[in-house]
């Protein structure tokens, strides 16, 4: 998903992101500071976006605070995590001959304690490295710091299966899969 071109703009992107998943009642300068985009960029997206009733602007007199509605907030989160969603997938994609298979998590409205598990065709550990490098960057890209990842080689799964682990169970029976 495209979200720039859904949005029209990079930077509205990025204040979007800002506000869903970093921290909401935040000024435009401290915008300004944490996005690396101008000031005039920032205060046209701002008020575009206030136009468009996403957000409200609190204009006390110290300064303006910028936070998302309330109904919309909800709405625009689960859009943004269905598009890091689809980048992870992209992601996995480029990789299909190393990844077996993979399940989303915590972050993705399942609770099990992970936010992704992964479970790999008998990667090196340099490989796995370079993946988990590539899925932090994918997550930082939204303002999320940290995420749980599980990665399990294909036969680590099976022998997991076997002894009937309760995590590799757990995780087969949400998504009624047995291989």
């Amino acid at each position: 998903m495209n979200l720039e071109k859904l949005f029209g703009s990079k930077t509205k992107v990025d204040i979007l992101k800002y506000l869903i998943f970093r921290r909401q009642w935040v000024s435009m300068r401290a915008l300004e500071t944490e996005l690396w985009w101008t000031f005039p960029a920032i205060k046209k997206q701002v008020d575009s976006l206030d136009e468009a009733w996403i957000i409200f602007i609190d204009k006390e007199n110290t300064g303006r605070s910028i936070h998302l509605k309330w109904g919309i907030q909800h709405i625009l989160k689960d859009l943004f995590f269905e598009a890091l969603k689809q980048s992870l997938t992209e992601l996995f994609d480029n990789t299909w001959d190393k990844i077996a298979n993979y399940f989303w998590w915590d972050k993705f409205w399942k609770e099990i304690g992970m936010d992704l598990i992964i479970i790999h065709n008998n990667m090196d550990k340099d490989t796995i490295e370079k993946l988990k490098n590539d899925i932090s960057e994918c997550f930082r890209t939204y303002w999320i710091e940290s995420a749980s990842i599980a990665f399990m080689s294909a036969d680590e799964r099976e022998t997991r299966y076997r002894l009937a682990d309760r995590f590799v169970l757990q995780v087969m029976r949400h998504y009624n899969t047995v291989r």
